[in-house]
């Protein structure tokens, strides 16, 4: 009379056996039933049975992980409205405490830019002021 199953024994850390714990009573599979559906995985032999219940319950934390972060997306576009309202502020009042020079062409800086009346050639302005 040949086995079908073979019992295997195993310790693991207690952080593991308490996150197999709760996600048994997440599924609703028993420790025995999400061990031999993790070992399935690994060996890549899967039961038909728990693979479909377990897509399931995947489907499902992957919806409320999806409304999770939609959730976040919401409230960091609120925040976002409220950034820029602030730049826009910001921007108003550095307008109003830091003016912007006006540069006007009657400007002693743009006069001597513009001036056309300086004919004086590059050596002579060397030797005007040497003394004799």
């Amino acid at each position: 009379m040949t086995l079908d199953h073979t019992k295997i024994e195993a310790t693991v850390s207690l952080e593991w056996a308490e996150q197999l714990h709760q996600l048994s009573l997440e599924t609703g599979h028993s420790l025995e039933e999400l061990i031999q559906e993790a070992l399935g995985q690994y060996l890549d032999k899967t039961r038909v049975s728990l693979s479909s219940q377990s897509v399931d319950v995947e489907y499902f934390n992957l919806q409320k992980e999806l409304l999770d972060l939609q959730k976040k997306v919401k409230s960091l576009e609120a925040l976002s409205n409220q950034v820029a309202k602030l730049e826009a502020k910001l921007l108003g009042i550095e307008k109003i405490v830091i003016p912007k020079p006006s540069l006007s062409p009657i400007s002693n800086f743009s006069q001597v830019l513009t001036d056309n009346n300086d004919q004086d050639e590059p050596d002579e302005v060397l030797t005007d002021f040497l003394v004799d």
